[in-house]
């Protein structure tokens, strides 16, 4: 059984655990959905990423990768911009009793700043980003070479059902929970420990 070194590896290696070599098509299925199902659960400081956007005055709009907010503030600014509900921003807008931009809400794809600048401000955003999808394309990303296994199972977990192998995907299921909640231990222990962070850099227009 070949070593999992990327995208044709990990294919080639769920063929050999399903002993199925006609699933092409369906085993890249399942790994988009094992991507999926990761985005959702696993939060791994190799996910943080730290990115400048240029307001179109109130709104500024979301990375393509995003999926959860750690950190957002004006560039320059000494305070971070604290979430809040769109309830609550239709509250504080109202009042008209701040003059920058010290909350952010959510909506439609795009960060709210609440109350809204008088012009255009650059903002940093730091967060958790998706996993980057492996295609043909892009044929490696951090968590294969960190943890090809948990690519394994996860997509073996979402083979099991297209297989009606019920037996199997119980015990698939199980490796593949148990390895993603490691995973995340080791990136919260990490964090709190005093190792140094590192977040991958981009910029958003």
């Amino acid at each position: 059984m070949a070593t999992i070194t990327n995208y044709a590896t990990l294919q080639s290696t769920i063929a050999d655990y399903l002993n199925c070599a006609d699933l092409t098509s369906q085993i890249q299925t399942f790994i988009q959905f094992a991507e999926a199902d990761l985005n959702t659960r696993l939060r791994d400081r190799q996910m943080i990423v730290r990115a400048e956007a240029t307001s179109d005055e109130e709104y500024v709009q979301l990375p393509s990768d995003w999926l959860e907010a750690l950190n957002l503030q004006l560039v320059g600014g000494k305070s971070p911009l604290r979430y809040i509900t769109l309830d609550e921003s239709d509250i504080v807008n109202s009042t008209q009793a701040l003059t920058s931009p010290t909350f952010y809400s959510l909506m439609n794809g795009a960060i709210e700043l609440v109350p809204p600048p008088a012009s255009n401000v650059d903002i940093e955003m730091v967060y958790y980003g998706k996993i980057p999808a492996l295609s043909d394309a892009v044929t490696s990303n951090w968590l294969l070479v960190k943890a090809p296994d948990v690519y394994l199972y996860g997509a073996l977990t979402h083979a099991a059902p297209f297989l009606m192998d019920d037996a199997r995907m119980q015990v698939f299921g199980q490796i593949y929970l148990a390895r993603v909640q490691s995973l995340q231990e080791e990136s919260q222990k990490a964090l709190h420990s005093g190792s140094p962070l590192i977040a991958r850099t981009r910029r958003v227009y």
